[in-house]
């Protein structure tokens, strides 16, 4: 088993105060996610450092839990999730730090395993070569065959790449794409942070897009700024001078995204998920791995939310929908 890195992991948890329409599993609430991060950060080897950084006002009963717990950040221009998530880069990107330092930047409606963010640092230690990390998402890299764009395996997570690391009990993989909850070294967060800002403008699926330009891929189609440029047929006139600003932003992107081979970085994925974005089942679902199929999240929240009371955090999951 490898054992921790004796710097502490600094945790960056973004959250907005409201929430939105998104159909959610029955045991979703934002509480029972701040109280699962806390689970996993409490299963670390070394403290983490704990930043709650909040866009609009905070329900008293997560805000209380978040003052105890950590340091508990206001966002100065919020509103947006584009808003509050480059700030938080420009912010932390400031700070002075190690080069090595490992940041874990997180999204407020996740549910952690308890090993989580062990497992992270752990695979980070194991490979000191790697600048970002995913615990979230099952799309493999063919690295042989991709060039300017990534080609997908048709397996799942590690499964039947022939590459990959094994660390603890997580194999850790050239992965395709995740969300804007990922880890990442304060080396990489200093040389990358124009790049990851910037996509932040560039709309739509602009986390997966990230994520093709740090690996050096191209991060748009040429039939995606065709329609960008030209959306007269699919979108109503309103909405042109805004496809037209995106696809300008969407190309202002493309040469930032021409990575020299030694600036490309590989974005690792933990076979099993560790987390899981408490969202309705994708459609059409996405392709889990064997290992990921293991995991019982139901049961996961039901442990989160007996953690929780025992660490006098109120968390409620009846037959219905929980608070938070």
């Amino acid at each position: 088993m490898t054992t921790a890195t004796s710097r502490p992991l600094r945790v960056l948890h973004r959250s907005y105060g409201g929430d939105n329409a998104k159909p959610r599993p029955e045991y979703y609430s934002k509480l029972l996610a701040l109280a699962a991060l806390l689970r996993a950060a409490d299963a670390l080897d070394v403290a983490p450092e704990l930043v709650f950084i909040n866009d609009g006002h905070m329900p008293d009963e997560r805000l209380r839990v978040m003052e105890r717990f950590g340091e508990v950040v206001p966002v100065r221009r919020g509103g947006s999730d584009t808003n509050s998530y480059r700030e938080m880069l420009a912010d932390e990107n400031a700070r002075t730090g190690e080069p090595d330092d490992l940041l874990w930047l997180a999204e407020d409606d996740y549910l952690y395993v308890p090993d989580a963010l062990r497992q992270l640092v752990a695979g980070a230690a194991a490979l000191p070569g790697a600048d970002y990390f995913t615990l979230y998402g099952s799309r493999a890299v063919d690295v042989e065959r991709s060039g300017r764009r990534p080609a997908i395996r048709p397996e799942p997570a590690a499964e039947g790449t022939g590459k990959y690391v094994e660390v603890g009990d997580v194999a850790w993989y050239r992965a395709a794409s995740t969300t804007s909850t990922f880890g990442i070294t304060r080396r990489a967060l200093s040389d990358d942070v124009r790049l990851l800002r910037h996509f932040a403008l560039t709309g739509g699926a602009w986390d997966s897009a990230t994520c093709k330009a740090i690996q050096g891929f191209a991060p748009f189609s040429g039939q995606r700024l065709r329609r960008d440029f030209l959306p007269f047929g699919e979108v109503p006139p309103a909405r042109w001078p805004k496809s037209i600003v995106r696809g300008a932003l969407r190309v202002a992107s493309i040469p930032v995204s021409m990575r020299r081979p030694q600036r490309r970085r590989a974005l690792l994925g933990s076979d099993p998920e560790l987390i899981l974005h408490m969202e309705a089942p994708d459609d059409p679902p996405r392709r889990l791995s064997a290992r990921t199929q293991k995991i019982d999240w139901a049961a996961v929240a039901a442990e989160t939310a007996e953690w929780a009371n025992d660490h006098g955090i109120p968390v409620v999951i009846p037959s219905g929908r929980p608070r938070g």
